[in-house]
């Protein structure tokens, strides 16, 4: 299934040649040491960058708009990418980077945008932004995130950390460590990624900048529809003889945009059709189905609002203090206007499958199981982070430093009661309802169903307020304790040691309609709705978009007013309409709990809190070998950590399937029990960089390793939740004794430094992951029917290894001008796994594969001379596993490859005031999922380009 990697290596190599000729590139990469180069001062504390400058530039003398990051001054893409390659050149371990070019201008608008360009790092995408990212394969639960140092608490409900929360105009500084390094204070199997914010110190005097621009996000790739507004500033002073310092930014972000996709929720295989249908053949006994077809449009407000402060103070040579706090606010307004067909295997009369039992055509029967589902839904998020963190660094003399880091942050999103997901339905009595697979890369399509239109054929279905997502909230406690040593003489360069320990808590509850009492009463569509009295009209949704919302999408449907619909419910108008035991079930309902509104679920609590204590010990020698210069970094670092996991249990009592509606059931659910569970683990974590020059201008780097990454959070939940879908009933439960999964790894690479700006580096990788949490699936009986009980369990190891490559040239020195501007960067990063997840290793020993490991590629060309700056960048992603239990079916999903080109231009009026656009997704790429085969269609999502164009301005 992979495509050949050299293959598709030189082509876009030698596209890069070509490419090379076109503008844009505006990134800078380059690998720092965690300890200090022969020419570099004492180590900076820890949870902080250091603020020495390895250039050889005093502080005091630097321009008030240049920037000082981690001893690097930034004026300019292309100084920055020199000064960039000589740290790299200098480094021991490696780490490559992205940073903002001056104060507040960041490269990109999103951190995860501007981080796909490092190479081996690609994204995840979401609503037309990247928002979580995978380093060399491995995905965002495998990757730690710090900020300054230290851990962000994030409410995404898992271990996993959304980019798309924090503002890029903020920070000046996200590096990515590929390799491990004892004085780390995180440790990942794929990596760790350190966001630093500006210090104050790295200025002179007052300084600042602003900007303001327009937004604009069309599906059509125009400049069309609603504009909305992004502003960003930094201010701030430090005094002359650079002992104080503060420096505070502020950003107001909001997009307005409509996303398109077509789902069909997941597949179910092994479908008995031939049983459940009377359909006589025997070859319909292994059939897959699909569960569903959805097409949604989505409009969404998406607003970022944020503050940062800092503040540093030296009151006596030997003392610094320095102080950070960062608010972040993320808000997700979407409503989703969708329309549906739910499928049903208990009412087709004909089919037709291929050879992998995969279903291509399928017929349903004329009674009208099968609905037109007119949906509106809502699930809004409003994420909030905070970070406060305080570091007191002492010279005890000019060799040795002792510093302590203290760091409280919070996050959470309590949204939960504000979603709803609301159904009507128009039952296809006497048509019979035509499934089509259209193939690979095409959504699937229906055809001869009643018209979307008819606004006298309504009927309720499945409702609720509440329950879209769970209301969840972090909390992380940090302290740091370091002492470092510089040595002038002998092989020993630089000693370092230190405790840490972390607190950290995870809660989630949802908060819905009680009981699923809604869905109980009305589920079914047997209460006729008056469109008067929910206000339903006639939706119109935007133009078709091919493999995404074509073919099927009808051209309108109905939709209708949720909190109406609601309020019609509780009347006697639609009461009435029920059974007489549903009646008195739903006004006791009614009764009981005053309204059908959203309430907090006990049973849904779970809670996971994590006590982890850390000791390290790091060494730097350098020297010389065969009169070739050699540096080796090598350390240890011991990991103890305890858990426990609350949870609040309700075991459903009992279970029947609707008569109106064989595609759903209901369950009630039996009294509150709570219950805990500990676990724990201790690890020793060893560490080695080395780097030997080979000539001036060629370098070898070796590195080994022992990495880990915790279980994810929602396996250590002690909770059961139920799946009661008729064609899959499944119970799932997590393991608060899991272990984490770890990773012995080996790095090695050769890099050739052309000139101050170009650089050819090959870089081999190779990990042996153990513990893998593998999801163990086994039969039991339960309320008369057989259900699938599934767990974690630390069972399968795997081993992954791959190649980066990164080309970096700069045209200064070979064309004449004004083409002497021009530049080009271009990375490939093949990744392979010994556990691969092909259809017959499904069949034959159940499901293990390594979710996210893909090849990803990333082609730039820049141009950068007098006022001009433009970038024009291509980033690509290979197909890769998404998850091996999507959805309810609990099947295997693929993401298809996905590529996007994106443009940044600017221009200066003065040397203060200078113009900006950019665009992204100028190719109008969609996104692609399927389920094991590629015409098991799964979900398409087309997001369009969104541009910015604005003013900036620096004093």
């Amino acid at each position: 299934m992979q495509r050949n990697p050299m293959a598709h290596s030189v082509r876009l190599a030698l596209a890069a040649v070509g490419f090379a000729s076109v503008f844009g590139y505006s990134m800078q990469v380059h690998a720092q040491t965690s300890a200090p180069a022969p020419s570099t001062a004492t180590a900076a504390p820890a949870g902080q960058g250091s603020s020495d400058d390895s250039s050889g530039t005093n502080k005091t003398d630097n321009k008030k708009k240049a920037t000082n990051l981690t001893a690097i001054t930034v004026t300019g893409q292309l100084a920055a990418i020199q000064r960039a390659e000589s740290i790299k050149q200098n480094s021991v371990n490696v780490v490559d980077s992205i940073s903002a070019e001056e104060n507040g201008k960041f490269p990109d608008p999103n951190v995860a945008d501007a981080l796909q360009r490092v190479p081996g790092v690609s994204v995840n995408r979401s609503g037309g932004e990247s928002s979580q990212i995978a380093i060399r394969g491995f995905g965002p639960d495998f990757v730690a995130v710090t900020i300054n140092g230290r851990q962000m608490a994030t409410a995404s409900g898992t271990r996993a950390f959304d980019f798309n929360v924090l503002p890029s105009d903020i920070i000046s500084l996200a590096q990515v460590n590929k390799t491990s390094s004892a004085d780390i204070p995180e440790v990942d199997i794929g990596g760790v990624v350190d966001i630093q914010t500006a210090r104050p110190l790295d200025f002179t005097g007052f300084h600042g900048s602003g900007s303001a621009a327009g937004v604009n996000s069309n599906l059509t790739g125009s400049w069309a529809g609603k504009t909305t507004p992004k502003v960003s500033g930094v201010a701030g002073w430090t005094n002359s003889d650079h002992t104080f310092g503060f420096l505070a930014a502020v950003q107001y972000y909001k997009r307005d945009d409509t996303q398109i996709n077509t789902q069909a929720n997941s597949w179910y295989a092994n479908q008995n059709i031939s049983q459940l249908s009377g359909l006589s053949n025997p070859n319909y006994t292994h059939v897959a189905i699909p569960e569903t077809l959805a097409n949604n449009v989505v409009n969404e407000e998406r607003t970022r609002k944020s503050f940062s402060g800092a503040i540093d103070w030296r009151p006596i040579d030997q003392l610094t203090v320095k102080f950070d706090t960062l608010y972040a606010g993320y808000r997700i307004d979407p409503l989703e206007h969708e329309f549906g067909e739910y499928g049903n295997s208990g009412d087709f009369q004909s089919l037709t499958t291929d050879a992998n039992n995969t279903v291509l055509n399928y017929v349903r029967k004329n009674t009208g199981v099968m609905s037109n589902d007119y949906v509106v839904a809502y699930n809004p998020s409003d994420e909030k982070m905070l970070q406060n963190g305080l570091n007191v660094a002492f010279n005890i003399d000019p060799s040795s430093t002792i510093s302590l880091d203290v760091s409280n942050s919070k996050a959470y999103n309590k949204q939960s009661p504000y979603g709803y997901f609301a159904v009507i339905g128009t039952r296809n009595v006497g048509v019979n309802p035509t499934w089509t697979n259209n193939g690979d890369n095409t959504p699937p399509s229906y055809t001869n169903i009643l018209p979307t239109t008819n606004l006298d054929d309504l009927y309720a279905h499945c409702c609720g307020a509440g329950g879209q997502s769970n209301n969840v909230t972090e909390g992380i406690t940090q302290y740091q304790l370091n002492f470092s040593k510089n040595f002038d003489s002998g092989i020993l360069s630089n000693l370092e040691f230190g405790v840490q320990e972390n607190r950290d808590y995870n809660k989630s509850v949802s908060v819905s309609t009680p009981d699923g009492i809604l869905c109980n009463a009305y589920c079914g569509y047997a209460v006729q709705v008056p469109a008067s009295a929910v206000g339903a009209y006639i939706y119109t949704p935007p133009a078709p978009i091919n493999g995404v919302s074509q073919p099927g999408l009808p051209t309108q449907w109905i939709q209708y007013n949720v909190p109406a619909y609601f309020q019609w419910l509780t009347t006697p108008a639609a009461y009435n309409q029920l059974t007489p035991a549903k009646r008195a079930a739903l006004l006791a309902a009614l009764a009981q709990y005053g309204s059908l509104g959203p309430q907090i679920n006990p049973g849904s609590f779970n809670e996971v809190r994590e006590t982890e204590k850390a000791a390290f010990a790091k060494a730097v020698f350098e020297g010389t070998m065969w009169e070739k210069p050699w540096a080796l970094d090598v350390g240890v670092r011991y990991l103890h950590v305890n858990s426990e996991s609350q949870a609040i249990f309700q075991e459903p009592i009992s279970y029947y399937v609707d008569p109106h509606d064989t595609s759903a059931s209901q369950v009630a659910y039996g009294p509150l029990q709570p219950q805990s569970a500990t676990g724990g683990y201790h690890k020793w974590l060893p560490a080695m960089n080395f780097k030997l020059n080979l000539l001036d201008n060629l370098i070898y780097r070796f590195s080994a390793s022992k990495t880990l990454t915790p279980p994810q959070l929602s396996n250590l939940y002690y909770n059961q939740s139920f799946g009661t879908r008729p064609e899959s009933l499944t119970i799932s439960q997590g393991n608060p004794d899991l272990q984490p999964y770890t990773s012995t790894n080996f790095d090695t690479g050769l890099e050739w430094y052309i000139d101050d700006a170009s650089y050819l580096a090959v870089e081999t990788f190779y990990k042996h992951v153990s513990n893998f949490s593998t999801i163990v699936s086994t039969p039991v009986s339960f309320l008369g029917q057989t259900w699938s009980l599934s767990e974690p369990i630390n069972l399968n190891s795997a081993r992954i290894y791959g190649e980066e490559l990164t080309f970096n040239y700069q045209f200064t020195h070979v064309l004449p001008a004004p083409f002497d501007g021009l530049g080009m960067a271009f990375n490939y990063t093949h990744v392979q796994s010994s556990a691969n997840l092909s259809p017959g290793t499904i069949a034959a020993s159940g499901k293990f594969a390594v979710p996210g490991i893909g090849d990803s590629a990333n082609l730039s060309g820049y141009y950068e001379k007098g006022r001009w700056q433009v970038r024009l960048a291509y980033n690509w992603r290979g197909k890769y596993l998404e998850s091996l239990s999507y959805g309810s079916g609990a099947q295997p999903a693929t993401r298809t490859d996905y590529g996007e080109l994106d443009l940044s231009a600017s221009y200066k009026l003065s040397n203060h005031v200078s113009l900006f656009v950019s665009g992204t997704n100028l190719t109008q790429s969609h996104l692609y999922d399927y389920s094991v085969y590629p015409n098991r269609f799964l979900y398409a999502e087309a997001d369009g380009t969104v541009y910015t164009v604005g003013v900036r301005g620096t004093f």
